[in-house]
């Protein structure tokens, strides 16, 4: 058994494993995590394939390049994603893919459940926080019971309607088409010196991951007129199924941590866009801490939670803003 990192020669081995292991992501997945993202072909030689002793593919971890805003400095850094072992392998095999992660510097990951955190933790991963799993309800709530009892039918995502603008109270967000019409603060990092890691949101990140990506994204900022302001808000959302229920999801955010009210704006868009498409449910998984119950939207925080990890020096009172954008949890979904 061994661990080899990825080459152009192990991509149609590696198409195999994922149509096996994850069969609802198309080869687009494999062919956007690889050929896409990375702005460095090289970037690719850090995914991590796991193979037995006949040289079968049997796991892996693909890593997602960007950058990082990390106490003022800017960094290249890696998010882990797509980690997994073939379940007859696990133990000694997960043991070393964990060990080599670990060496990686600079790499975060998220998804790990508790089984993995332990797994994880005696590899000597380091644990920041987690990503909160929040459920935005509406009026169309009762429809819940309705689709779960199979007595009405879901609508599908084709019929859904995301307008050009949408008012919430006395603010309105402007859907944007293209990663130009969006006035990008400080090169990318919206909450900088708010919050110690700041994950990039440059043009680079937004243009890949839901301008020009295989999925369809729909993205909101919040009206500014002023000009000689950058853009302090938007978030983006794509119809998905969570649970067996169709649901919109809030797949990233920024917004100004000075201002709190904004997010509260966020959640209400949400909310808004699930109440005009007759959908019962809006989600969005985050490291940002709401109540368990909150109203106006009304918001409830489930027990489902997926740790973070990061390297050794940061502790676990690290100010950080994690969303699905950063996590392959937006992938998982159908």
């Amino acid at each position: 058994m061994e661990i080899v990192n990825f080459e152009t020669k192990y991509y149609e081995e590696l198409l195999a494993f994922s149509k096996r292991i994850w069969p609802d992501k198309p080869e687009e997945y494999l062919k956007y995590r690889l050929f896409q993202i990375p702005e460095q072909t090289e970037d690719n030689k850090y995914n991590l394939l796991v193979k037995n002793d006949e040289g079968k593919i049997i796991g892996c971890t693909l890593y997602f390049p960007s950058k990082a805003r990390i106490n003022g400095k800017e960094e290249k850094m890696f998010w882990g994603h797509d980690v997994f072992v073939e379940e007859q392998y696990r133990g000694i095999a997960s043991m070393l893919l964990f060990i080599e992660m670990s060496k990686m510097e600079l790499s975060f990951g998220t998804g790990a459940t508790d089984i993995n955190y332990k797994i994880q933790k005696k590899g000597g991963a380091n644990f920041l926080d987690v990503e909160r799993h929040y459920l935005i309800f509406n009026i169309w709530f009762f429809k819940l019971l309705l689709i779960k009892l199979k007595l009405i039918r879901a609508t599908g995502p084709d019929i859904y309607s995301f307008p050009d603008i949408l008012k919430i109270g006395n603010y309105k967000f402007i859907k944007v088409s293209n990663v130009n019409e969006l006035r990008i603060p400080n090169n990318g990092y919206w909450n900088e010196p708010d919050i110690d890691i700041d994950f990039v949101r440059d043009e680079h990140f937004l243009r890949n991951r839901f301008f020009e990506n295989y999925l369809k994204y729909h993205f909101y900022k919040l009206e500014n007129n002023d000009a000689n302001k950058p853009d302090e808000c938007y978030f983006v959302v794509r119809p998905t199924v969570d649970g067996g229920l169709p649901v919109i999801s809030i797949v990233d955010f920024r917004s100004n941590l000075k201002k709190p009210e904004q997010f509260k704006l966020v959640l209400k868009a949400g909310a808004e866009l699930g109440k005009q498409n007759r959908l019962p449910l809006v989600t969005v998984r985050t490291t940002s801490k709401l109540k368990k119950l909150n109203l106006c939207p009304l918001v409830y925080r489930t027990g489902s939670k997926q740790h973070i990890t990061g390297p050794l020096f940061f502790g676990p009172n690290t100010r950080i803003l994690v969303t699905c954008a950063d996590s392959d949890t937006d992938f998982l979904t159908e």
